[in-house]
């Protein structure tokens, strides 16, 4: 599975690099800086999974999002940010993210939901992280 990292900081993104470079089957396909960049990669390498900021320059974390899944693709995106107020955790789960971490507080947890992507399980450790459509939360599963 190909994965593309979203992220402006290059220690964040390095940091994601190195957390999950031994899952095996996933590849770390590529690293955009910013949200031209991310579109133009998505639609070079058609990844799996996304890792995305929302702060992001040139075309926001949120703006990605919506052209991506305008798209119709069924890519799983994480949205991995500093800004966990709940206004951006909705308007996240509005768009069709599929988790929503705090980079301070769930960064560990983006190599569990790869893995379990990875794995394909039916039910897995994560889904209490699974942003719900029209929810401010998390669900507790």
């Amino acid at each position: 599975m190909k994965l593309l990292i979203v992220d402006d900081s290059e220690i964040i993104s390095k940091r994601l690099k190195e957390l999950l470079q031994d899952i095996n089957g996933l590849e770390i396909a590529a690293i955009a800086e910013d949200g031209i960049e991310a579109l133009s990669l998505y639609s070079a390498i058609h990844p799996d999974i996304i890792i995305l900021d929302l702060m992001i320059p040139r075309m926001n974390g949120l703006d990605v999002l919506r052209s991506i899944r305008l798209k119709g693709n069924k890519v799983i995106v994480i949205i991995l940010t500093n800004y966990d107020q709940s206004y951006f955790r909705q308007k996240c789960a509005e768009l069709g993210a599929n988790y929503f971490l705090d980079k301070s507080a769930d960064f560990d947890k983006v190599y569990k939901i790869c893995s379990n992507v990875l794995s394909m399980s039916e039910k897995c450790d994560t889904d209490y992280l699974l942003l719900k459509k029209g929810r401010d939360e998390t669900s507790a599963v």
